[in-house]
């Protein structure tokens, strides 16, 4: 990890400018609670990215990324006292390191550019109003738009025997299975059971940790070919999120990152 952090920084010192307009994001995007948890990391300038750079370990936001199902991101940095040329591909690659998934720019600076909104966020904004901000901008939470209906008079139309509807079952699965999950941090392999409420391939899931360090909820989706993305928060102000493969009613295995870069992969075991 620390070299993984040493390459982003001294690659924004060194890397030349990319043309904006193949690498901005655009299109519906919903932040996972990780996702935001370091987007709010990336704007504090009193953060530490790096404590192996002594003196440079904080900075100002250079490029915020994101994955297409906001799931995952990655960012790069100026430390204090260097003078930083910005580039996508460094914001990018820590991106991409951690998904299959394409990523997009999501911010440059304190500006988020997305759907070119060009929103600046103050740096006197708290944690609590730049979660608002993304609220109202429509990146994060449950927006809906709802439309105004206007009431018509029936029109007289004669009877007719309504064809029985077709019924589509839809895709439910619910129960508890083993789980074996290492946490960079932890020195124990985790072992545990994991419920799991899954409907139409998208569910929810609630994982004990060790040592009363809490409980873990989280929400993963499911997608053809055998893959999908996940993500956790946890009561101690933990969380994860990242990639899975699985094999329908069989066993799942996940790895990424969380809120400190720091590895997660975890083992489901297959239905029995």
């Amino acid at each position: 990890m620390k070299k993984l952090l040493g390459i982003v920084v001294l690659g924004l010192l060194l890397s030349t400018n990319v043309h904006s307009g193949s690498t901005t994001g655009s299109g519906d995007l919903k932040l996972s609670r990780g996702v935001l948890s370091g987007f709010i990391k990336y704007l504090d300038f009193n953060a530490i990215h790096n404590k192996t750079l002594g003196a440079h370990q904080r900075g100002t936001p250079g490029m915020f990324s994101v994955s297409q199902t906001g799931s995952v991101y990655g960012y790069s940095y100026c430390p204090i006292g260097e003078q930083c040329r910005p580039s996508p591909s460094v914001s990018l690659n820590s991106c991409r390191e951690r998904t299959d998934e394409n990523c997009y720019i999501f911010a440059r600076g304190r500006k988020i550019v997305w759907n070119k909104v060009n929103y600046k966020i103050s740096r006197k904004a708290t944690s609590s109003e730049i979660e608002r901000i993304l609220e109202e901008l429509g990146f994060y939470g449950n927006t809906t738009t709802t439309k105004k209906i206007e009431k018509k008079e029936p029109k007289k139309v004669e009877k007719k025997k309504e064809k029985p509807k077709k019924v589509v079952k839809k895709y439910e699965l619910k129960g508890e299975r083993s789980i074996a999950l290492s946490w960079e941090g932890y020195e124990d392999l985790i072992a545990g059971t994991v419920e799991f409420d899954e409907t139409d391939y998208r569910g929810t899931l609630n994982l004990p940790l060790p040592n009363n360090d809490g409980t873990c909820d989280g929400t993963y989706s499911l997608q053809e070919g055998g893959k999908g993305t996940w993500q956790i928060a946890c009561t101690n102000n933990m969380g994860a999120a990242g990639t899975l493969k699985w094999i329908k009613d069989g066993g799942v295995t996940g790895t990424g990152r969380d809120h400190n870069d720091k590895k997660v992969k975890f083992t489901v075991s297959k239905k029995s």
